[in-house]
Order: structure tokens, then C-alpha cells, then sequence
């Protein structure tokens, strides 16, 4: 079972706001990825440029949940697309779609882009530890990174230190 976040419980909190999940919580907080020194990265602003940059490459290796389901009629014919999500479920004749859940293991890498001849990985800038492994792996085999921008968020204007903060001010 996860850690939790217990705030103080009054009767005015609403159930659904006296626990949640410390892996809910985490993903706010975490930070880009930094480039080091032998880092071949290249973001690309959406869909599109992502397309466009990956016409020089045959054997992606898409780390992007199943966003890119919805693209496999986009494949072209020299490519063979690997996709990694979370659970595995039908690809084409053109891409093969991994089921796995991190945190991955070193080795683990290295055996996948070894085995699929990856020749560039495509990821969002999650900045997790879990998946970190991927791009040491791509930078010791030169691999190229395209990295799909994070969006721009809007500003706030409030913000909450404490669950019993955010629910006093949404129950006023």
C-alpha cells in the first residue's frame, strides 16, 4: 500500500480529501530531467515536430504511455515502432506495444535497446528516478533523446501548504 498524506480530520473535511496517496502528490513536485555532459537530447514542441524529427531514425523506442496508439497509421514503412506503456495491448504489423512499469533496472535497459536495436528513445521530461535508467542507457550507447516538451502550465492563484488548507478553502 502506498504512503499517505494524513492532514488533521475535522467533520467539515470530505472524505475524499482525508487521504491521498503519496504517489499522487509526488508527480507535482517532480523536476525536468537536466542534459549531461554526452547527452544527445532534442525537444520537440508537439506531435508534429516529433514526426518530423524522427524521419532519420528506424527503430524508436516511444516511452510515452499510449499517446502513440493513436498515431500508428503515422508509421512509415522503414520504421518499427516499440512502444512501452504501462500495460501491453495490440500494436500493428509496424509497432509492438511492451506492458511494464517502472522503476527499471540498468541492465534491464541495456538488454531492451540492445535486443530492439533502438537507435532513438522518445520521452516526456517526467524528471522521475524510476525511469531514469532509459537515459543513461541512450547516452552510454549514443543514442539520441527526443523529448516532448512539458506544456506550459497557467499561473495559480492560490496555493496550499496543507490538505486541510485546500479543503477549508474549498468548503468556503
Amino acid at each position: 500500500m502506498p504512503p499517505t498524506l494524513t492532514p488533521r480530520r475535522s467533520a467539515a473535511t470530505p472524505p475524499v480529501l482525508r487521504v491521498l496517496p503519496a504517489s499522487r502528490a509526488g508527480p507535482c513536485d517532480a523536476r525536468p530531467w537536466q542534459a549531461q555532459a554526452g547527452d544527445d537530447w532534442r525537444e520537440v514542441e508537439d506531435w508534429a515536430a516529433l514526426i518530423e524529427a524522427l524521419k532519420p531514425f528506424r527503430r524508436p523506442l516511444f516511452t510515452l504511455g499510449r499517446e502513440p496508439l493513436q498515431h500508428l497509421d503515422e508509421i512509415p514503412p522503414e520504421q518499427f515502432w516499440t512502444l512501452r506503456a504501462l500495460e501491453a495491448c495490440p500494436g500493428n504489423e509496424r509497432c509492438e506495444v511492451i506492458g511494464a512499469r517502472g522503476p527499471f533496472h540498468i541492465e534491464d535497459e541495456r538488454a531492451l535497446f540492445r535486443r530492439r536495436r533502438i537507435d532513438v528513445l522518445i520521452s516526456k521530461n517526467s524528471g522521475s528516478v524510476a525511469t531514469e535508467p532509459k537515459l543513461e542507457v541512450a547516452r552510454e550507447l549514443n543514442v539520441p533523446v527526443l523529448i516532448l516538451k512539458r506544456p506550459v502550465l497557467p499561473e495559480v492563484d492560490r496555493q496550499f501548504g496543507s490538505l486541510t488548507d485546500l479543503a477549508t478553502a474549498l468548503l468556503h
